[in-house]
């Protein structure tokens, strides 16, 4: 539940509050056409999200990374006019002429193309990861999964719907001030993701303050979250203390009713955007700190093998139906750990500490369930010691004179697991 909640907020919060402002400024700047440049535009981005989904999972062409240039690109080259465009308007009233606006839609529908196209993939895409490494889709993991998926989405929607009524209710050059500024921070990102694009494939050069840039923001993975986060409570503070500041001046008790009433919902949408943007804020920092450091796993018990070049373990030492951890040092110092569980009368779930998708991070108890320690996925105990999914991989033993029997051979075969 935590990984998609982190990962949904991590991939929507900035787009869907740039997504709110750049709307927001549509329908300020251009209120004739506004619905239908904002559909427009979204249903471009939506189209060429879902092509790239559809080939990524039924083909071996799609490759992120160029999907990745060819949508984050335009908006790199559009960002500055936009700026200009929206500047021009604020400080010559909307009036740019004809052509001045046809510009301006053209470039409002490739900006929210852009922003819809570069993020809605990852939206379409984690869902198929739900039941990786499930038996059935008819448990509460997969259920957890789709709750931190559709709670974090839903947070995220409703912040940026609030970020977007409060721009309406705001002065117009006081929003086209903050949708400016966003416009070349989220401009900036984007530049950065590029530049480790080109240096991941190599198609340029590095140079010692591109790595300086990158690593940094690597290490900060919540920057321009935290931006954002930041913008966006100082149009909550704004509509706020307008809210507060208002004279209730009406011609009539009726228009004083209105007004107190249009005041009343100012504050609940700042309220609201102020909760939204504190759920994100736990989200990413809390949250993230609390999967990060995930379960510590048990030591597993050291095993040598004996005078006859075995490795015996007494089935009396497994037989209680808990996990066992044990940790073979191979011959070149690799530690490679393997666990043991009984399954039934007389079958045993032996594999190693490892699996074919997650590496080796390892799998504890919960109760009396077998967990991935890294995707929180529940294994079925009855399929351990069997390949597939993110079940343990297998690890061949024999039962003799009631001890289990294992060939160090068939540990140092996987040991490349473990380094």
């Amino acid at each position: 539940m935590l990984q998609y909640l982190i990962n949904i907020t991590d991939n929507t919060f900035v787009p869907a509050m740039m997504m709110a402002l750049l709307s927001a400024v549509v329908v300020k700047s251009i209120p004739n056409h506004s619905k239908k440049i904002i559909l427009f535009g979204f249903i471009v981005g939506f189209v060429a999200a879902l092509v790239y989904v559809v080939l990524k999972r039924n083909t071996g062409f799609a490759v992120r990374e160029f999907y990745d240039l060819g949508v984050i690109i335009p908006w790199v080259i559009i960002a500055i006019p936009v700026v200009i465009g929206i500047c021009l308007q604020k400080s010559t009233d909307n009036c740019i002429g004809r052509v001045g606006n046809a510009v301006l839609i053209v470039l409002f529908v490739v900006g929210i193309g852009s922003i819809s196209a570069q993020y809605l993939p990852n939206l379409m895409l984690y869902p198929f990861e739900f039941a990786v490494g499930m038996d059935s889709i008819f448990n509460h993991d997969y259920l957890f999964k789709w709750v931190g998926y559709g709670f974090a989405l839903l947070v995220i929607l409703l912040t940026g719907l609030f970020v977007y009524r409060a721009c309406g209710r705001l002065s117009t050059k006081f929003v086209f001030t903050i949708t400016a500024l966003s416009i070349i921070i989220f401009a900036i990102q984007n530049s950065i993701n590029i530049l480790q694009i080109l240096i991941v494939r190599r198609f340029i050069s590095t140079q010692p303050w591109m790595m300086k840039l990158v690593i940094f923001i690597l290490g900060h993975i919540n920057f321009f979250i935290f931006i954002f986060m930041a913008i966006v409570i100082c149009l909550a503070i704004a509509l706020y203390i307008k809210s507060k500041t208002t004279s209730l001046v009406g011609s009539n008790p009726a228009q004083i009713r209105k007004l107190k009433a249009q005041l009343h919902s100012n504050r609940r949408s700042a309220l609201m955007i102020m909760a939204g943007t504190a759920i994100t804020a736990y989200t990413v920092t809390r949250a993230r700190y609390i999967f990060d450091k995930g379960v510590e796993l048990t030591p597993a018990e050291p095993v040598t093998p004996n005078t006859h070049g075995l490795i015996v373990i007494p089935l009396d030492q497994v037989n209680d139906g808990n996990l066992h951890r044990y940790g073979y040092k191979t011959t070149d110092g690799t530690l490679v750990r393997f666990i043991i569980i009984k399954k039934s009368e007389n079958a045993y779930g032996v594999g190693f500490d490892a699996c074919d998708i997650c590496g080796a991070s390892g799998y504890y108890q919960r109760g009396n369930q077998v967990v991935c320690s890294l995707c929180d996925v529940v294994m079925n105990i009855a399929t351990i010691g069997f390949s597939g999914g993110c079940n343990p991989v297998p690890l061949k033993y024999e039962i003799i004179d009631g001890n289990m029997v294992i060939r160090p051979a068939n540990l140092e075969a996987e040991k490349s697991r473990f380094k």
